[in-house]
């Protein structure tokens, strides 16, 4: 469904040539349930498949919480683009503002490669949620834990099945909450 413009007998070859391929390995490792529920799905056996999560070094000290204080601070970390949500997050940010919530949410993440309708969507998205949303650009790995100290929550509103997002464990690592998508494997 879609790929339309392809034959079913094509994808059916395919799938034949892959599935022979794949006898060959002995055994697989995926980093998440999720990822290795869909390869079963898929048809690989389930005791061919061992699930080795992504590992993440402990944090060298915890974040500080902060006290006993209203949590308004909500940060989105990661590449900007259709399929990470965004403009979902923008959108949340734009309701709760009209709504007369004191919310900060900080966008951390380079746009990279979009094309021209998408940056201009989050452009708009972006300038309709302000000022209560902020775009803080690119950032090194290194900035992460300063990063994830100025925020509250960890908001991940991805709208497409992500396998376990780097990001969810470096927010736990540092003791943020996470608000996720309810999709894949987050």
């Amino acid at each position: 469904r879609c790929l339309p413009e392809t034959a079913v007998t094509r994808h059916a070859l395919r799938r034949l040539r892959l599935n022979s391929l794949l006898s060959l390995v002995d055994q697989f490792i995926a980093p998440s349930a999720f990822l290795r529920e869909r390869y079963v799905d898929w048809g690989l056996a389930p005791e061919r498949i061992q699930v080795i999560a992504n590992a993440v070094p402990a944090a060298d000290a915890p974040v500080a919480s902060g006290g006993l204080r209203p949590r308004r601070s909500f940060g989105v970390f990661g590449n900007i683009a259709p399929h990470k949500g965004t403009l979902v997050a923008l959108d949340a940010a734009r309701r709760l503002a009209a709504a007369g919530h004191e919310v900060a949410v900080r966008i951390h993440g380079g746009l990279g490669f979009q094309p021209p309708d998408f940056r201009q969507a989050f452009a708009e998205a972006l300038a309709a949620a302000a000022p209560v949303a902020t775009h803080r650009g690119p950032y090194q790995r290194e900035e992460l834990p300063a990063l994830l100290a100025a925020v509250d929550w960890v908001v991940v509103p991805s709208v497409w099945w992500e396998n376990l997002p780097l990001v969810i464990l470096e927010a736990f690592r540092h003791g943020r909450p996470v608000i996720c998508s309810d999709l894949g494997g987050m």
